[in-house]
């Protein structure tokens, strides 16, 4: 007797899916925690309360929360992160938090705006993006942004300079 075939591929896709998940939560769940020492504990509960999050103060060093393999030098000379490319500076750990979560950090590289078109920004993302209140943090946010990510002393209209002229024959 023949089964119908119709819909093997979706069971298998869904089956391939399953196992990538579960592969996935295992070899995190087994991860040591960098700073810890001994082994990994494993899971005992699956609660779905959140869990408490400490908050980040805004006058953390830049030491205590940006390792210094985590940075290189940019092509300008500035320290940046490795993984983001924002400036290293003191606020920069609460520039990455809020704002990285939903956007790349590209969008902040590209971007240079003096103070007050960086709050229109950020009431532009609270009004249409869902961005939440910032509160006590909005201030050491933006004095990063408007330091690191101000006006250009020439005004950048989004295009390349143009190109020297070629030197066919030099001498």
């Amino acid at each position: 007797m023949n089964r119908p075939t119709k819909y093997h591929w979706l069971i298998a896709s869904l089956c391939v899916w399953l196992l990538c998940a579960w592969v996935t939560r295992h070899s995190v769940a087994q991860q040591p925690v960098p700073g810890r020492k001994g082994a990994p504990k494993a899971r005992t509960t699956h609660s779905t309360a959140p869990k408490a999050v400490k908050p980040v103060k805004a006058t953390t060093a830049v030491a205590e929360t940006v390792p210094m393999a985590a940075t290189v030098v940019n092509p300008q000379g500035v320290v940046v992160d490795a993984e983001t490319g924002l400036t290293v500076d003191d606020n920069m750990v609460l520039v990455k938090g809020q704002c990285t979560v939903c956007h790349t950090s590209k969008l902040i590289l590209q971007s240079h705006f003096d103070r007050d078109k960086w709050v229109e920004r950020i009431r532009w993302m609270q009004r249409t993006q869902k961005l939440w209140d910032l509160g006590e943090t909005e201030k050491p946010i933006l004095d990063y942004l408007v330091k690191n990510y101000g006006p250009l002393p020439i005004q950048f209209d989004g295009r390349r300079l143009p190109l020297d002229p070629p030197r066919w024959h030099t001498r």
